[in-house]
């Protein structure tokens, strides 16, 4: 097994009895009753938090469980078949955390013990991820059933779910849980898991009614529950176990603060300011999309998927016809050695991504399931490529090397090693968005949007000619380097980098690439006679008139990455051969925008105390347009980026758990360029 690492959780050690069932060899300790799993599941976390009955009265469109300890997923799968069952519309989302995952033959091993949940469990090991830290988000029984893994410390990854780490804003605009399963080890045994911090922080993510039950009885269980605000009571617990607890939060223990600590002050504080605390908002009728590209179409389709009517506004005739317009796209992975917001960011969204894709990957209308190589720039690379094959899980990436190298690549690579994505692979971006917003809530409109307005709780989206095209009481603006074009947006630090790409007519020999190849550039195997071959990095250019000197270019890119693959094609006339150009949208961090849209003019004079000192007490939320947020800002990386933070978005828009880490929201938020330019004494 390999060694665990920052990129990689270690897996659970699993005996497996005669009865064939699983013990977790590090705790000494049973994932479930000998006697019956289900039936232990559904009396001590069912049962006890009036389940399904609770279900049955509500009038929200969704139920929110958490869950202390995902095992085998079993109280998973058992609440999700119980909801499938019982409800006949709306959405079970269940959040799990989990320090030590099973690897994936485990979990369809353990949970082949129980064929009633066969369907569901399939679907469960199908997305499985992999042993990665963070979050990953998983849908099922055609998006009903929605499951939030946290992979790590069970506080540490719900203490990441809040709005803020502010103590004065510990409680304000929370996602809300509405019932816990108190699961685990046993508290004897996993003391490490079951302490009064993991209590206050599930405190903060429950309202008064939020119940709770778990299978041990323990003192220490109790009283840490009880200082948390949670009325408990001592019940009859299953099987062997005499005892258990249940109960409900009575009311949440406030913090103890003066009037002082709410004043503005120049002195060092423990906590930055707030800034990127999310807006509390009522789920919408209505939304309207401005931009007909990845990030629009992904957003547009999360939103609708949630029971929200929304107006894609696209300024073409047709989608993703600007930056998202290639023949060809790549799921690109692009791994660091160092564990920093951007690679933490982009590592999370590629797993995210592959899983979202999986719909149109195989089919040969939008995409191939092909796997990606990526080959070092000389030998010299090496080394750094067996690191990051070690950081990281098998199923996420392998070094390949040799005539295993050639196999997967279907040609003779001289290099003789890479690093192999197997998830990966190519989509045609203009099919995935066709396909995306083939939804009966999603309306398209061609309209060029000039202004925004926003007037009794509606937005206004008026085109080029005054005309008001679309009302809406939520509006993101998803539309590249003209995403701020509007008044509200005008202070984001977009810029636009022209790429063209070239199309290269395939050969006899060419048609035996089997897989992406990617290095100074990227070559995608042939689809429709046609090759994909890319993409220039032109800065400060506005023209997207096709060059010659560009596919030269790019031919040289492909001849220094492989040049045996450059081999593959017959003489090539730079002069004659079609490709595309367009502009990618970057940011100066290289990170996307995504989040709530900041009032510019309110974030300088409520943080004015930072051109000070960057570290001030500033205990001030930060203010955002009423219902205006923003996806735009992915560069190269729209496919990988945008449907993570499209669903960053659905989930804050609508008060659902986030898809993010906090830290890692607070990297994306549209806010942060004003707090780091007022920082520098730049605002």
């Amino acid at each position: 097994m390999p060694e665990p690492t920052a990129d990689m959780l270690q897996r659970a050690t699993i005996n497996w009895d005669a009865e064939g069932q699983p013990h977790a060899t590090d705790f000494d300790d049973r994932y479930f009753s000998r006697t019956s799993g289900l039936s232990e599941a559904r009396h001590v976390f069912l049962h006890h938090n009036g389940l399904p009955q609770r279900w049955t009265i509500s009038t929200r469109p969704f139920f929110t469980i958490g869950e202390t300890g995902f095992g085998t997923g079993l109280n998973f799968l058992t609440a999700a078949s119980l909801w499938l069952d019982q409800i006949s519309s709306g959405t079970l989302h269940f959040i799990s955390a989990e320090k030590y995952p099973l690897s994936r033959s485990d979990l369809q091993q353990a949970l082949s013990l129980w064929p009633t949940l066969s369907g569901l469990a399939n679907a469960l090991i199908e997305q499985y991820p992999p042993p990665i830290p963070g979050i990953h988000r998983l849908y099922l029984a055609n998006n009903r059933i929605v499951l939030t893994l946290l992979y790590g410390d069970a506080n540490t990854m719900f203490a990441s779910l809040p709005g803020s780490d502010h103590p004065l804003f510990s409680s304000r605009n929370n996602p809300v849980v509405d019932a816990w399963f108190l699961d685990g080890f046993a508290p004897a045994k996993n003391p490490q898991m079951w302490t009064d911090d993991l209590f206050q922080t599930l405190a903060r993510l429950s309202v008064p009614g939020t119940t709770f039950s778990t299978f041990t009885a323990a003192g220490s269980v109790r009283r840490g529950l009880q200082a948390a605000g949670f009325e408990v009571q001592k019940v009859s617990g299953f099987g062997q176990k005499l005892h258990m607890l249940c109960g409900h939060m009575a009311e949440p223990i406030a913090p103890d603060v003066s009037d002082i600590d709410w004043q503005p002050a120049s002195h060092n504080a423990e906590f930055q300011p707030p800034w990127y605390l999310p807006p509390q908002l009522s789920p919408p009728s209505s939304a309207l999309v401005i931009g007909g590209g990845i990030a629009g179409c992904t957003t547009a389709r999360s939103l609708a998927d949630r029971g929200i009517s929304v107006t894609l506004i696209e300024q073409h005739p047709q989608l993703a016809s600007e930056g998202s317009g290639n023949p060809q796209a790549i799921l690109y992975p692009k791994l660091s050695s160092q564990r920093s917001p951007l690679s933490r960011f982009g590592l999370m969204a590629l797993l995210h991504a592959s899983r979202y894709h999986q719909r149109f990957l195989g089919e040969e209308a939008t995409g191939s399931p092909c796997g990606v190589l990526v080959l070092p720039k000389d030998q010299h690379e090496l080394p750094l490529f067996e690191a990051l094959a070690r950081q990281h899980p098998a199923e996420l990436v392998a070094l390949v090397t040799g005539s295993q190298l050639n196999e997967i690549a279907g040609i003779s690579l001289g290099i003789g090693a890479g690093l192999f994505f197997p998830q990966l692979g190519w989509i045609k971006p203009v099919a995935v968005c066709r396909a995306l917003t083939d939804h009966p809530l999603i309306r398209r409109q061609t309209a060029t949007i000039a202004t925004l307005h926003h007037e009794q709780h509606q937005w206004q989206a008026y085109d080029q000619h005054g005309t008001l095209s679309a009302t809406a009481s939520v509006a993101v603006i998803a539309s590249g380097t003209g995403s701020a074009a509007f008044t509200q947006t005008a202070h984001l630090p977009l810029k636009p980098i022209r790429g063209q790409i070239s199309c290269l007519p395939a050969t006899a020999d060419s048609n035996q690439l089997k897989a992406v190849i990617c290095g100074e550039g990227y070559l995608a195997p042939a689809s429709e006679g046609i090759h994909t071959l890319g993409a220039t990095y032109n800065i400060g250019e506005t023209c997207t008139t096709l060059r010659e000197e560009d596919h030269r270019d790019n031919l040289a890119q492909l001849q220094k990455t492989a040049p045996e693959a450059a081999a593959l094609f017959d003489p090539v006339d730079a002069n004659h051969l079609d490709g595309r150009a367009a502009f990618r949208c970057t940011t100066p961090d290289y990170l996307p925008i995504a989040g709530p849209a900041p009032i510019a003019e309110h974030y300088r004079l409520d943080y004015a105390l930072l051109r000070k000192n960057a570290r001030a007490h500033i205990p001030v939320a930060g203010a955002c347009w009423p219902g205006l947020y923003l996806n735009c800002g992915h560069g190269s990386r729209g496919m990988s980026y945008a449907p993570l933070c499209a669903e960053l978005l659905a989930s804050q828009i609508c008060g659902e758990v986030p898809p993010l880490e906090q830290d890692l929201r607070q990297a994306i938020h549209p806010g942060r360029f004003i707090i780091r330019d007022m920082k520098r004494g730049k605002q």
